[in-house]
């Protein structure tokens, strides 16, 4: 089976990620245009509860499959790679299951209780998507773990073309029965794009993938065997589980906290909810870049753990530089996009001024948000998810108190949330970093990052220019210019300061000799 390298797998989920988030800025747009507001916001309250019912079926399964297959893979032990496939997959049907017939006969409590009452029906269409979702986490987790990332980058392509495409009509033929219709309508083409990504990914592996298992032992493998592969799985997947479960947890009781917080101040459930569209709105496009910092953190456990099962120390260390350099080379550029032409692009995409402040708002911020991901899947490839499970207990607890405080207190409304979004993001950040100092060696290039900074100051010239001479002309004329322009500028100057050596940039897939040949010409500033 094809390997890829760290750098060539975590870019070939780039693109595919950066693929499938355009195609879904579709959907996102349809639905603010169409359901509004209070649409948008219903759709965000039900997000959080769909999440940690998955977490609950899927045990962390994914990380952990991807884990343990990279150990054996690079110890030789085909065996074992095929234990825990199976293992997991049978787990993970189980489980699913059992939590989507428990919660189907729930929902009506936790969407009158708990939620908007219109939330029922899309709470139920949501449910009904967690066996797909699971089986197919499990087979991306495989696919990690040998270090092939093209079958699950098609499969998220294949998943998200069909979504959208079901999903626009779908919207605009339900809507007119009123927004939980339209809300159900996204849970349907979901469901149906996450089937038709799952039958690719089986598709794909009993057709060409599993031939190379076939060199395990025939014979049934002893119940020794079987322990000691649960007990690897169980061994990431638990504290992994208590980590995700305590962040999904706050995460939905997050709609729960807000609502309290707005009725503190007399702000009805209806209104909140559309506050709380506007902030997922911006949360939408805030988020947007972090389609490549999850690429390096869906890369980096395999590749991490593959590193501790050999104890080479080094390459651990220099993974983790690795993934800090990358992420601040994301986020710099993000930063400035979003405080420059924040405003206009919430406004073309969405039509709401709001979302455009509060992006705006938290732009600053993006760095300490983005790089907690891949921090976090350093701690699971170094078998530390614990640490994990700490980090996420305390700023959980943190945003949910500051939600509180800012929100039903300070009167910050809308702006108090964000605010604690980006207080827990940064306290999540710096505890993160403090673990790790503990555990592998750290040096961060400073003439590099400094590199990033001059470069992200000459693509904001070109952007400021374009807001500045074309403000009367349509956002997203602007927003477009400033992309494209800006984004070029940026690209540029990174791989002229030879921020991205000749050697990483001819890793790249397809584009990355040509690249090399053309900039290999000219006369680096080193």
């Amino acid at each position: 089976m094809a390997k890829q390298s760290f750098l060539q797998g975590a870019v070939i989920l780039a693109g595919a990620g950066a693929t499938t988030k355009i195609m879904g800025m579709m959907i996102q747009v349809v639905v603010a245009r169409k359901l509004g507001a209070q649409g948008f916001g219903l759709f965000q309250t039900i997000h959080p509860i769909f999440f940690m019912l998955l977490t609950i079926s899927t045990l962390a399964l994914p990380a952990a499959l991807s884990k343990v297959i990279a150990e054996n893979l690079a110890l030789g032990n085909i065996a074992a790679v095929k234990r825990a496939l199976w293992i997991a997959h049978i787990t993970v049907i189980l489980l699913s299951v059992s939590v989507c017939l428990t919660a189907i006969a729930l929902a009506p409590a936790i969407s009158a209780r708990w939620l908007d009452p219109l939330g029922f029906l899309p709470l139920i269409g949501a449910i009904l998507r967690i066996p797909v979702v699971c089986l197919s986490a499990i087979m991306s987790g495989y696919y990690m773990g040998t270090q092939n990332q093209g079958p699950p980058a098609a499969a998220w392509i294949l998943e998200t073309a069909v979504r959208t495409t079901v999903t626009i009509p779908l919207v605009v033929l339900l809507n007119p029965h009123g927004i939980e219709y339209g809300a159900l309508a996204i849970m349907i083409g979901a469901g149906i794009g996450e089937c038709a990504g799952y039958a690719y990914m089986l598709w794909r592996f009993f057709g060409r993938d599993r031939h190379f298992m076939t060199n395990a032992p025939a014979e049934l493998p002893r119940a020794r065997h079987i322990k000691k592969t649960i007990h690897d799985l169980v061994e990431v997947a638990l504290p992994t589980t208590l980590t995700n479960l305590c962040g999904i947890v706050a995460y939905a009781s997050e709609p729960v906290m807000i609502y309290i917080a707005f009725a503190h101040v007399g702000i009805a459930r209806a209104q909140a909810t559309a506050l709380y569209g506007s902030f997922g709105m911006a949360a939408e496009l805030l988020f947007l870049p972090t389609v490549l910092s999850s690429s390096i953190s869906s890369a980096v456990i395999p590749a991490v753990s593959e590193a501790a099962a050999m104890r080479d120390t080094r390459l651990v260390s220099y993974r983790l530089n690795q993934v800090i350099q990358a992420t601040f080379m994301i986020a710099l550029p993000a930063t400035v996009f979003f405080i420059l032409s924040g405003h206009d692009l919430a406004h073309s995409l969405y039509k709401n001024h709001l979302a455009g402040a509060l992006l705006v708002y938290l732009a600053p911020t993006v760095v300490f948000i983005y790089i907690f991901e891949p921090l976090s899947a350093i701690l699971q490839g170094l078998n530390k998810a614990a640490l994990s499970t700490v980090v996420t207990l305390l700023t959980s607890g943190i945003r949910m108190g500051c939600i509180y405080y800012f929100v039903g207190q300070a009167g910050q409304g809308i702006f108090g949330v964000a605010t604690s979004i980006a207080i827990s993001g940064i306290v999540a950040t710096f505890l993160s970093l403090y673990f790790l100092r503990d555990l592998v060696s750290m040096s961060m290039n400073f003439t590099r990052l400094a590199k990033m900074v001059i470069a992200t100051g000459l693509a904001a010239i070109p952007i400021h220019q374009i807001q500045t001479t074309f403000a009367a002309t349509s956002p997203l004329l602007q927003v477009t210019f400033s992309l494209v322009i800006g984004g070029l500028v940026y690209l540029f100057c990174i791989l002229y300061m030879r921020v991205v050596p000749l050697g990483t940039l001819q890793e790249i897939p397809f584009v990355g000799p040509m690249m090399t040949k053309l900039f290999g010409h000219m006369p680096f500033i080193s």
